[in-house]
């Protein structure tokens, strides 16, 4: 789904004009391809992502970027290759939040060396261990997508890709700072080629607000349930609520959920209850291409921490303590949401005295529920975790 959203992004700034450059049959001469690339393209493109507008024009001409029209710049190296950059923002951005690299080329050989290129300057920057979700796509000829699992596979594997009719190659990920990543190929014979990088962080413009820091009394550690909350950009600790409930029940080892749950459309929507309707946990919309928004709980607040409480590692302990909960309120293993973010989520929270504190004081299973108030079209920098714990 996300690859979808992007992408609508990136072909409006790069579909303007064909920017297929005439054939040659060595179009990398004089480039090395070595196994190490501390900057180049990838760098070059990262570093506009935050610069005001104006900045971000005056680094491409100054770097021979020449305007080719609104938004859009082109740069022809000595080898033909003609590279195209787009600025793409919206007007009331003061600074670049997108901006992708354009390069078009019939031979899927050229191609597939730059994005080697590419895809290892990315390995070997500062950015790639700080990753925490990656996804990769490899079709060749309408075949079986190949199972490629680590970058470092689908560099491997480039150099092995001929293609006779069409191919689509991808790679995308995003890292603990906000920033997305879209490395794609798509190559057909018979119509057009397309080789794009696009980088993303709309936090440049909109960064994530502060909340307010509490002390942590017995009024907010000695309640029966604690709701965390987590970006799902970054993982980022969003504070917490906690709050008493009736009718608690002791037994069991899963948080007794019900739910009303009405699937995204204009009233699309989720209503998450302890036990029954009088204890009402959450109350979030789910709007299709729409803007949809919390309703309960209002508010989050972090705690101070006491200056007795010294975090320790805390290892992740499985799903048997934390697992994810679907719009039915059911514990579940079949979602849309990888482990690993149990795991960032985990890693998260394990940090926080807070949530420790409940943790330490309950033998029912944490639960985290992926809240996507807006959908289809839906923007992730606005979704987050939810994560209930009962004391």
């Amino acid at each position: 789904m996300l690859v979808g959203i992007v992408l609508a992004f990136f072909f409006v700034a790069c579909e303007r004009e064909s920017i297929i450059p005439p054939h040659n049959e060595n179009p990398t001469h004089g480039r090395e391809i070595q196994d190490a690339h501390p900057a180049g393209d990838f760098a070059f493109l990262r570093a506009i992502i935050g610069m005001e507008k104006q900045e971000a024009i005056n680094y491409l001409t100054q770097h021979g970027y020449v305007e080719n029209e609104s938004n859009s710049y082109n740069d022809t190296e000595a080898d033909s290759i003609t590279k195209r950059i787009g600025l793409n923002y919206r007007n009331n951005d003061v600074k670049i939040p997108n901006a992708s690299m354009a390069i078009g080329c019939e031979d899927f050989d050229t191609l597939s060396i730059i994005f080697k290129k590419w895809l290892l300057e990315f390995r070997n920057s500062d950015t790639y261990p700080i990753m925490v979700r990656t996804s990769y796509n490899v079709q060749i000829d309408n075949e079986a997508e190949q199972h490629i699992y680590s970058l470092a596979q689908l560099i491997e594997i480039l150099p092995t890709l001929h293609p006779t009719t069409n191919a689509w190659v991808n790679f995308y990920g995003n890292d603990n700072l906000g920033y997305q990543y879209y490395f794609d190929i798509y190559w057909e014979i018979e119509y057009s080629t397309f080789m794009g990088m696009q980088i993303i962080n709309e936090r440049v413009n909109n960064p994530l607000p502060d909340v307010q820091i509490v002390n942590l009394t017995e009024d907010y550690l000695n309640k029966d349930i604690l709701i965390a909350k987590v970006d799902y950009m970054t993982f980022e600790y969003r504070g917490f609520y906690s709050m008493n409930v009736t009718n608690k029940l002791n037994e069991g080892t899963e948080i007794p959920f019900i739910a009303d749950y009405m699937s995204p459309g204009d009233d699309g929507y989720i209503k998450l209850y302890y036990r029954d309707e009088s204890n009402l946990l959450m109350d979030g919309d789910i709007i299709w291409m729409g803007c949809g928004e919390l309703h309960f709980p209002e508010t989050f607040i972090k705690g101070k921490s006491s200056g007795t409480y010294t975090p320790e590692f805390t290892q992740y302990p499985g799903n048997e303590k934390i697992s994810f909960i679907n719009h039915y309120g059911n514990y579940t293993t079949e979602i849309d949401f990888p482990e690993t973010d149990l795991h960032y989520v985990w890693q998260t929270l394990s940090d926080c005295e807070e949530f420790m504190s409940y943790y330490n004081q309950t033998y029912k299973k944490v639960a985290v529920y992926p809240y996507t108030p807006s959908v289809g079209v839906g923007d992730p920098y606005d979704w987050y975790y939810l994560v209930f714990v009962e004391r």
